[in-house]
């Protein structure tokens, strides 16, 4: 595997261009910029040497043969959501925009299959399929942004996995192109197929270090004609344990099976108010059952209830209809907006352990910043109940002791806590760029080595996605999980921006224009480059700017709750002033 790669000359900058079209080539310095921005890591030595956006297999069969005769980096992205740097590109080389094949291919009702290009957005997809009494049941928080390619490649699950498990259990068949440009179609569309090694799911979860996933070919569900829903509050954590235990025993399979600590209850009371505010405080248990018979779902749902009840929970309150239901799914929906209203900085980690041992893990990863001497530090934890825990670091990431902080929180986190217990180091969002050291800590250099050999058969020469640690013998060793500052406070106001992208979907300007830095997300990481002097002020920033609609969609979408369209229209004013 190559560890050198060449530079984009211009002679070879022009092939690209040619093979994608003006239309879709970025080489602006402004422009890459923005691609150099994720949900977790930004250093301004990874910004990629060119951005292309292919519409067809074609193109990116072209594009993948010219890099690798000539030993250039492509990393495929799509709406960039992801929280372990997934699409972030330390060795630089070509950003893969793909979010531009987009085309739900056909829905195939009657042989229970949709085929989508990789750029189909998730809810979309969901919304087509709601007419026809369907849905693909996998639903990642992000799934309003999130990719079909992108769940693909990270093998992404959600709050509904305890029932309807993850990606790869509806993935049927896939188009890849191989780093050689070779096109390859894996799997079948029929629902049961064992005619030859299953090399479809090789590719589900490998992070586009094999291939580019171009086209996927779906399995679909009916959608459950009815649920219910109770949400339920406990003093202690290992009653909460053993309710969920006693509910597998039970045969019981909720679609829904959610828990929220304590600091979560609290800061999303804090933030929702209303009936909230009445709750007691404590470890939240969200619980819902599903099906198509009302009576079969109330029979379940009172099983499960009495399970619970029994646990001794202190509060309970059921959705007695689909407005309370709704009521009830803010609370877990809020978690992340009112999370990032306590500190500066949110970074959600992602890892997976056994139920029997989560009310040990869980009371240990409350104590972390007192294990490690954070003083600025908060830990709250969310956790799909099939052991999915999705710890949440809370600091401020301008201050550089909580910086050190946060990294000594992370070792501590994986080596301390998450390994030592048999978990693993991600259940949904991938290794990416910032799990990779602790990669053989988990499966060991055997192993190791083996998904080493796997990556040089697909791909000799390492163009794609150089970075993630699956087979990659190029360590990016502390740089790998150091999250830079973002923005600093005595240069510019506290952004509270997570760079989660959710504010993408909606923008106009994003939509016309299809790249990042017309995103209010890219604006905001343009903002940090002119007041870092990074970048200077021209007439490309002023059109990008200028562009924004200021209908206030982004504010409406943000997490975080920043002020984007009143940023962007003092940006304006800043930007007249100095042109």
């Amino acid at each position: 595997m190559s560890s050198t790669y060449n530079k984009i000359s211009e002679a070879l900058s022009q092939k690209f261009k040619e093979i994608i079209g003006d239309e879709y080539f970025f080489s602006e310095y402004e422009i890459r910029w923005t691609y150099a921005f994720g949900g977790t890591i930004f250093r301004k030595e990874w910004i990629p040497d060119l951005i292309l956006l292919p519409q067809t297999v074609e193109q990116v069969s072209q594009i993948l043969k010219l890099a690798n005769e000539n030993k250039i980096p492509v990393t495929p992205r799509g709406s960039a959501t992801s929280l372990s740097g997934g699409p972030m590109t330390p060795y630089k080389g070509i950003s893969l925009d793909l979010t531009k094949m987009n085309k739900i291919i056909k829905i195939d009702i009657e042989n229970n299959l949709v085929e989508t290009e990789a750029g189909v957005i998730c809810d979309d997809l969901n919304e087509e399929l709601k007419s026809h009494g369907y849905f693909f049941p996998p639903d990642p928080g992000s799934s309003s942004v999130a990719t079909i390619g992108g769940m693909v490649a990270t093998n992404a699950g959600g709050i509904q996995a305890f029932k309807y498990g993850v990606t790869k259990n509806y993935v049927l068949h896939l188009e890849v192109v191989l780093p050689n440009g070779k096109i390859m179609n894996l799997g079948t569309d029929v629902l049961k197929s064992v005619s030859s090694y299953n090399l479809k799911d090789l590719f589900v979860g490998s992070e586009g270090t094999l291939g580019v996933i171009t086209k996927i070919g779906l399995r679909i569900r009916p959608l459950p004609k009815t649920r219910k829903l109770g949400l339920f509050i406990f003093d202690n954590v290992e009653d909460l344990q053993k309710a969920s235990i006693e509910i597998r025993k039970n045969g019981i399979i909720p679609n829904l099976l959610e828990f929220m600590d304590k600091l979560i209850l609290e800061a999303v009371t804090d933030y929702l108010g209303g009936e909230f505010v009445d709750f007691p405080n404590g470890y939240v248990l969200l619980a819902e059952v599903d099906g198509d018979n009302t009576k079969a779902v109330d029979e379940n749902f009172s099983v499960m209830f009495d399970i619970i009840i029994q646990n001794k929970p202190i509060f309970h309150r059921i959705a007695k209809n689909s407005e309370e239901r709704e009521s009830l799914i803010l609370a877990r929906k809020a978690n992340l907006p009112a999370l990032s209203r306590i500190r500066p900085t949110t970074c959600v980690e992602d890892c997976t352990i056994k139920l029997s041992d989560f009310a040990d893990v869980i009371k240990k990863i409350e104590k972390i910043p007192e294990s490690i001497n954070a003083k600025n530090m908060l830990v709250a934890t969310i956790c799909h109940m099939e052991g999915n825990l999705h710890p949440t670091f809370l600091f401020n990431e301008n201050d550089e002791q909580d910086v050190k902080d946060f990294e000594k929180a992370i070792d501590y986190l994986y080596k301390e806590i998450i390994i030592p217990a048999g978990g693993t180091l991600t259940g949904e969002h991938g290794i990416g760029k910032i799990k990779t050291p602790f990669l053989e800590l988990e499966h060991g250099s055997e192993v190791v080595d083996i998904m080493r050999q796997i990556k040089e058969l697909f791909d000799p020469n390492g163009i794609l996605n150089p970075g993630i640690g699956k087979g990659d013998q190029r360590p990016l060793k502390k740089v790998s999980v150091q999250r830079i500052l973002k923005n600093q406070s005595d240069k510019i106001l506290e952004l509270k921006c997570m760079r989660c992208g959710f504010c993408i979907s909606t923008c106009a300007s994003r939509i016309n224009y299809l790249i990042e830095p017309y995103s209010p997300r890219g604006r905001l990481s343009i903002l940090n480059g002119l007041v870092h002097g990074e970048i200077e002020l021209n007439e490309l920033i002023v059109d990008i700017f200028q562009a924004c609609t200021l209908c206030g969609l982004c504010y409406v979408k943000c997490p975080a709750g920043v002020q984007t369209h009143d940023i962007f229209e003092k940006a304006r004013e800043i930007i007249h002033k100095n042109m």
